[in-house]
């Protein structure tokens, strides 16, 4: 079983010979920049070189996936915000908002021409030529919750749940047809699996009943119309949100340490694949490779699906580290 075919059979909850270990999120670090010589900024915006450095992952570490692009600006910077492409070791944000009220909220016909989004699918096609049935490659968009934060500002955003419930289901009904249709479009590309980032729809920030009202609904449309296994990622204390999550039908769930493993399994096992969760700071960063083997292990015993780290790796993340990770999923034995 390569390892396309170990992370296909393992997301669609299919007989493996042992769990994956990928990196749905990103993952790229600055010791594989150095190895491949290709650095952040510059990569964000230039085809091969975005290429280029998805790859590094899979060249120099035991990771067995491809995963681009690597920030949650691409779709905001298309429809006309200004970037911080910042440095070598951070990833680029929007500058602002662009709108403050959803009357202002337009597809352009030509959405897909623009800024950063015709890098992003030359980039897939690229890696999908060159690996073909090879490795996974795993792209992203950013949900439509996470989108109408940033368009709107995300303070203007969570008190509209209160003050203009009415304007949220708006802005999510404009927004959830156009993260479907960029989905479709990276599938076209070449894209093995979505993930929807939606980073704002934690439960440290929203209560489990405004996920089921405001945004279940949503994400249910947005799994369904996806034709590849897509990996819903939703991080920090969203317990709380499991029942919802195993209603929208997604494929996937990515979660990190805020999520109670013991729950997840018990509630999705055998239903959602679950993809987690290696601590991306406490273990990955600043633990040692033994310690990162011993937490992946306990993981993999505890039932994830696919073994992971809990959100984006951080970029001074130790490759040891990542290779001990994916040493635990090699070895382990149920």
């Amino acid at each position: 079983m390569n390892k396309k075919e170990r992370f296909l059979h393992a997301i669609n909850l299919q007989e493996v010979d042992r769990p994956p270990v990928v990196a749905v999120a990103t993952g790229i670090t600055v010791a594989m920049m150095e190895k491949c010589g290709t650095y952040w900024p510059e990569a964000h915006k230039d085809p091969d070189d975005l290429a280029t450095l998805a790859e590094s992952i899979y060249l120099h570490t035991e990771t067995e996936c491809i995963k681009l692009p690597f920030d949650m600006a691409v779709e905001v910077e298309a429809f006309g915000a200004q970037i911080n492409y910042r440095n070598i070791d951070t990833t680029p944000t929007e500058v602002g908002h662009l709108f403050n009220n959803p009357d202002e909220l337009i597809i352009p016909k030509d959405i897909f021409d623009r800024g950063r989004i015709p890098t992003v699918f030359k980039a897939i096609g690229k890696l999908r030529k060159k690996y073909n049935d090879e490795i996974p490659i795993i792209t992203s968009t950013v949900g439509p919750f996470g989108l109408a934060a940033k368009f709107f500002g995300f303070n203007n955003f969570l008190m509209w749940i209160i003050t203009n419930p009415e304007w949220v289901h708006q802005i999510m009904e404009i927004l959830t047809p156009f993260a479907i249709d960029y989905a479709i479009a990276q599938v076209e590309a070449g894209s093995d699996a979505i993930i929807l980032g939606e980073a704002t729809c934690t439960g440290d920030l929203i209560s489990s009943r405004t996920y089921r009202d405001f945004i279940m609904p949503y994400h249910t449309k947005l799994c369904q119309a996806i034709p590849v296994p897509d990996i819903l990622h939703i991080c920090g204390k969203s317990t709380g949100h499991l029942p919802y999550i195993l209603q929208t039908g997604t494929a996937c769930y990515n979660f990190d340490e805020g999520v109670n493993l013991a729950e997840a399994v018990r509630l999705l096992k055998g239903k959602v694949a679950l993809a987690g969760s290696v601590p991306t700071l406490s273990v990955l960063l600043n633990g040692t490779a033994d310690e990162t083997f011993q937490y992946a292990t306990n993981c993999l015993d505890a039932g994830v699906d696919l073994l992971t780290p809990g959100c984006a790796m951080a970029p001074h993340t130790p490759i040891e580290n990542i290779n001990a990770m994916a040493r635990a999923a090699i070895e382990w034995k149920k």
